[in-house]
Order: structure tokens, then sequence, then C-alpha cells
């Protein structure tokens, strides 16, 4: 726990504070409530309560303006909180489940069904994370806001080819769908991971534009494109604009991956894993609240009780 003033300088006036108390104590003496020809007799009577305690009372109003002082110093007490590497990140997760994702990808798998198995895993594997899922085709509709429920988005992840949308793939209004989940995030890091086997078909929202509102919101996007071996192992049929997404990952900030099998998909989603922990390094963050509030009613508080003193049980005769 830390303690600041904002504006320190208003607290030069508590100097003023032993004059101020002079003067009631100069002001008190110099005029006597009882006027009396000697004192003598009263020095064998023994003080009452009020007696006792009216050096306490005269010390509220000094103590009203002191704490107002501090009050327009503004303190702030801080909180300090351990950041530990790789906390902080809001992921985005934008899914193609377009007809053509369900292409064979491998012997034993399309193209959705190895792109859900490893999604679904890199979920799982998540501790402090928070993450999103956002499903592409003609449309892109949010499966799941911002979650740390990581077996029920799996779960998620893993039925959203399921969905019935009109064909096609709106990468563009993906990610837009994406930013929208993360506009609000105040997260260390925000990312969205796009995968994706096609180009862009839907031109509500150009990948291009998409990019540049990533670049101004302070997002990065990975982009990931998933091609299948043609006959020739050498070559690669590829449908991907794959100029288009290394263009929006060179953009925000992030990287373009291809991906040509499973084993290659899963190595890119643990890259990224990798590259956005290596960005924060342990450290300690203080976040300030406002003290002032509850000085200033405090204030406010004896200066109340200090008026109400001098008016009833300590009330001066006339």
């Amino acid at each position: 726990m830390d303690l600041r003033f904002e504006d320190p300088w208003w607290l030069l006036l508590l100097l003023a504070l032993p004059v101020l108390l002079a003067l009631v104590l100069a002001g008190r003496a110099a005029v006597p409530a009882v006027r009396l020809g000697s004192l003598a007799p009263a020095g064998a009577a023994r003080r009452t309560w009020r007696g006792r305690l009216e050096p306490a009372v005269l010390v509220l109003r000094p103590a009203a303006v002191a704490l107002l002082v501090i009050a327009l110093a503004r303190p702030q007490q801080g909180q300090a909180t351990a950041v530990t590497r790789g906390e902080g990140i809001d992921i985005v997760l934008a899914l193609d489940t377009s007809s053509s994702m369900t292409q064979p990808f491998a012997r034993t798998t399309t193209r959705l069904g190895a792109a859900e198995d490893v999604i679904a895993r890199f979920v799982e594997s998540r501790t402090t994370d928070r993450v999103g899922l956002v499903s592409f085709r003609a449309a892109a509709l949010t499966l799941s806001p911002l979650t740390t429920d990581y077996a029920a988005l799996a779960q998620q992840v893993r039925g959203a080819g399921a969905l019935r949308i009109e064909d096609g793939t709106a990468i563009g209004v993906a990610i837009g769908q994406a930013l929208n989940l993360l506009r609000t995030s105040d997260a260390a890091s925000r990312i969205v991971v796009l995968l994706t086997d096609g180009e862009n078909n839907v031109h509500d929202i150009e990948p291009e534009q998409a990019a540049q509102l990533a670049k101004a919101l302070g997002i990065r996007v990975y982009t990931v494109g998933v091609v299948s071996p043609g006959p020739d192992p050498r070559r690669a049929t590829i449908a991907v604009d794959e100029a288009s997404l290394r263009f929006i990952a060179d953009t925000t900030g992030g990287i373009y991956s291809r991906a040509e099998d499973p084993q290659a998909l899963n190595a890119i989603y643990a890259r990224i894993d990798d590259l956005e922990r290596s960005r924060f390094e342990d450290r300690t963050v203080v976040r300030y609240e406002e003290v002032a509030p509850w000085v200033l009613a405090a204030a406010a508080v004896v200066l109340a009780l200090d008026l109400a003193l001098r008016s009833t049980l300590f009330r001066r005769a006339s």
C-alpha cells in the first residue's frame, strides 16, 4: 500500500495552523466568560467535566481546517499489484467455417476438423486469459464473449461448424466483429487470431479497412492461412489471399502464418501463445484511488461537531 498527494503544494497551508491555533487560544483568554474581581475563591473548586473537555473542543476547528487542506492536496492510496509474465491477455478467435473448410486436410480430418481441434486445445491451455469466439462465413456471429470458462468455450469451438450461415468468406466483417468484443477491454494485450482458407468475398467491410481500425485501437491481428497439399509435395493448393492476410498482420503488428497440415497449424497457435507471453515481464503495477472525498467528509464531520458543541454544551455567555 502506498500514499501520495496529487497536489502536494496545498500542504504548505498547514504551516499556518499553529498561528490559527494561537489566535483561537488568545481570543479565548482575552474575553473571559464571567468577569470576577478575583479568581482566588474558585481555585479550590473541582474542575467539571466540561472544563476538562474544553481544550479538546478548542482544537476541533483547526483540525477541520487541517483536514480540508489535506483534501485539497488530493491524497491517493495506491495498491500494488504483481503482474506475472503473460497475464492480462484478451484474445478473440475468429474461425472460418465456410464450405471450403470441409475439404480434406489430412488422412483422417478436414480443414475445419483440424482447426476446431487445435483451437479447442489452445483454449483449454489458458489459465488467466479471457477468450472470445467469432465464427464467420458470409456473415460473422459471436459465439462467445470474452470469458474464462474454457471448458464451455472449447465445446463451442468444436461445434462451430454446425452453424448454418449463408456460405461465403467475410474476413473484414469477422475482424470487425472481433474488434467489437475487444473495444472496451482494458487488458494489457488485446489480440485477434483469424483463421481462414479463402479470400474475402463479402465487401461490407474490406479486410484492409478492418486492419486500419484494429491498428487505431491498438489491437494486433494474427492471421492464419490454411492450405492443402497438392499432387506435387513441393507445392500447395492455395485459395487464400495471402497478400491480404499478410497486410492485415503487418499493419496491426501481428504475424501471418501458413498451415499446410494439422501439425503446422498446432505449431502456429503455440508460437502465437509464446509471442504474446514474451511481451510481458514480471512487474508491479500500482493503481491509485482518490482518498480526498473521505478526508473532506471527515472535515465536515469535525466542523459540524465543533459547531454543535459550541452552540450547546460549550456555549459561552455573552
